[in-house]
C-alpha cells in the first residue's frame, strides 16, 4: 500500500504520468460536463456519468438527482492521469474518471479532500 502511494505520487510530481495526447480526451469529457452543467442541461450532463451513477439515480431520474446535487461550476485545470483512472481539479472541484469502453466518464464531481488520500464527493466517489 504504501509503495502506491509512493508511486502515485511520484507519478503526480513527474507530470501528471501521461502525455498530452492522453490527457486530452479526460479534458474533453471534463468539459462537455461542466459545460452542460452550466448550461443547466441535466441530460447531456447525465450520458457524462459512469453507468452506476446513473442506475442508482434511476429512481428518482438523474437529472433531477444532478440538479438538486452540489456540483461547483469550472473549467478543467489540473490533469492528472493514471491508466483508466484520471483526476481533474477545477479551480473550486475535483473531479474523477474511468475510461470506459465508450470513452471516459464522471465517476465523481462535487469531490473535497476529507484527507490527503480519500475524498468525499456530492456525486459519485473515486
Amino acid at each position: 500500500m504504501i509503495v502506491k502511494v509512493l508511486a502515485v505520487g511520484a507519478c503526480l510530481v513527474l507530470a501528471g504520468c501521461a502525455g498530452s495526447s492522453t490527457r486530452a480526451p479526460v479534458e474533453d469529457a471534463t468539459a462537455r460536463f461542466l459545460g452542460a452543467l452550466a448550461s443547466a442541461d441535466y441530460g447531456s450532463a447525465c450520458t457524462l456519468l459512469a453507468p452506476r451513477i446513473r442506475e442508482a439515480w434511476n429512481r428518482e431520474g438523474c437529472e433531477h438527482a444532478l440538479a438538486e446535487a452540489a456540483v461547483p461550476r469550472g473549467t478543467p485545470g489540473t490533469i492528472s492521469v493514471w491508466g483508466e483512472e484520471a483526476q481533474v481539479k477545477t479551480s473550486s472541484d475535483t473531479l474523477f474518471l474511468h475510461e470506459f469502453s465508450t470513452g471516459w466518464l464522471i465517476t465523481g464531481t462535487g469531490c473535497r479532500p476529507r484527507n490527503e488520500q480519500v475524498y468525499d464527493c456530492a456525486v459519485g466517489g473515486p
